[in-house]
């Protein structure tokens, strides 16, 4: 078997022009002396382009797409040809038109290469002409429906599936909810737990901290309870809606409030189903052998992020989130929770943040905030990167955008591209931060929505989504315009 000496990739004009170019210069200028002006005619900005390196990273060949499907700049130099460079940067092309949808290809083809061309599936049509002083055969060739496309398609409607944890958790009042109490405590820990001297209440009740988890139905699904001493118990989900995601968010409240109260420890008590002991070790208790009792030590932490809130009960205003730390789902039920929440999350970006929004909204990405955020990230070093996309950019064309802005200064570090019409199978909105930390809200125009600021599992599914949009993404020239 023969290995291939060379790699090609998808290039970009404004990072990789300068390389692109010069191979050109010195195929066609130099060698078929082509005239300048004909060389360079304005449209490589609006263009897909391939580059060709060697096994030492020299660039050797590039190829490049217009927005008609012209196929064009097949250009490879002398040394390097004869050896399946020119064909792998053609099959580029083709499958990235297949890709966007193009129903055929075409290019003008030196009369001497008409042979490499048909072994591609082009066609000779019509008479011989010249272009350049050199003469040309215009061929064609139709594109069938394109299989990754739809494996795109697949990963994408596979994505529609995350989980959005419908489901919510508040602090309640002993007095006034406590037949509810009893009646899950009940449900949970006599009938599925199987305890048949369970008792529903005890002296403990009145003066403890009770929360409780809701689904969409403001059904009561689970509870936890603590003591001002910091004792957790009566802690359990119904068996019919048990999910990580309950549990955590139920057990980030006490722990919350615990350190809220300065406490260094909490305790729990061992509970009769295994799957929840096991769950408090996952959590970081352990067991001491002393008292029989879950114990988590509290160590101070230093975090400068602070997620506020308008008043809303899903999120506490004194509790500060941490990239990459906090497990615990944070509720978004209002305009203001989800503009702070995505300055703070973004505010912590190390090495990317990815945005899918159908509109970009002017309410939660205009803003300064986000903009110096992302010029910070941006400029940070060549390894940093911020993509978006979006449905429909005319809007921010028109009216002016702060993270449009910032991505016309930082082209090579900021890009926005626009979601091909078939990939928009949902017109949800999600924020990707560092691969750990998910914004999400399943329609981008209802303040309903979750955070989490560590979700690996939740963000490696929605970034699969994103990168099979983003490789048949679009790009508009006019996103690129800088305003005079």
């Amino acid at each position: 078997m023969e290995l291939r000496q060379f790699n090609t990739r998808e290039a970009d004009w404004r990072t990789d022009g300068n390389q692109l170019s010069n191979i050109r210069r010195l195929v066609f200028i130099v060698e078929q002396k082509v005239p300048k002006d004909e060389e360079w005619d304005g449209k490589d900005e609006d263009s897909w382009h391939w580059l060709a390196t060697d096994t030492k990273d020299v660039p050797i060949g590039t190829a490049r797409l217009l927005p008609d499907g012209q196929i064009g700049r097949m250009a490879v130099l002398s040394h390097y040809r004869k050896f399946g460079v020119g064909a792998a940067l053609l099959e580029q092309a083709v499958e990235k038109a297949r890709h966007l949808g193009f129903s055929s290809v075409f290019l003008n083809a030196q009369s001497h290469a008409l042979g490499f061309y048909e072994r591609a599936g082009f066609v000779a049509e019509g008479e011989e002409f010249q272009e350049a002083g050199i003469a040309h055969y215009r061929m064609t060739q139709t594109l069938t429906p394109p299989e990754d496309n739809i494996q795109r398609r697949m990963a994408v409607a596979s994505s529609l599936e995350v989980d959005v944890k419908s489901f919510d958790t508040s602090e309640v009042l002993w007095l006034e909810t406590s037949s509810t109490l009893r009646r899950i405590r009940r449900q949970i820990f006599q009938t599925a737990q199987k305890q048949p001297n369970y008792e529903d209440s005890d002296d403990l009740d009145d003066a403890a901290i009770h929360w409780i988890a809701t689904n969409d139905d403001d059904h009561v699904i689970g509870l936890i309870r603590m003591t001002p001493e910091g004792i957790i118990s009566r802690f359990g989900v119904l068996e019919n809606h048990s999910h990580p995601g309950v549990e955590s968010s139920l057990l980030e409240l006490a722990i919350q409030r615990a350190r809220r109260f300065s406490l260094t420890q909490v305790f729990a008590d061992r509970a009769f189903a295994r799957e929840t002991n096991a769950f408090l070790v996952k959590a970081g208790f352990r067991l001491d052998p002393n008292t029989s009792r879950f114990q988590l030590t509290l160590e101070p932490e230093d975090r400068t992020v602070q997620t506020r809130s308008d008043g809303g009960t899903a999120m506490d205003s004194d509790v500060t989130y941490k990239l990459g730390h906090d497990k615990q789902l944070i509720q978004l039920r209002s305009e203001s929770d989800f503009r702070n929440v995505i300055v703070d999350m973004a505010g912590q970006a190390r090495r990317s943040i990815r945005i899918y929004s159908p509109l970009l909204s002017h309410d939660l990405f205009d803003h300064d905030d986000l903009m110096a955020i992302c010029s910070e990230l941006g400029r940070r070093n060549k390894f940093t990167k911020i993509e978006i996309l979006v449905f429909n950019p005319h809007r921010m064309i028109k009216n002016g955008h702060a993270l449009l802005n910032i991505a016309r200064k930082l082209p090579s570090s900021i890009r926005i591209k626009i979601v091909d019409p078939e990939m928009r199978q949902q017109y949800h909105e999600y924020v990707l931060v560092d691969g750990q930390g998910v914004i999400y809200r399943s329609e981008h125009d209802t303040y309903a929505g979750t955070a989490h600021f560590l979700d690996i599992t939740g963000c490696n599914h929605l970034d699969r989504q994103f990168t099979a949009s983003w490789e048949s993404g679009l790009l508009d020239p006019n996103l690129r315009q800088l305003s005079i």
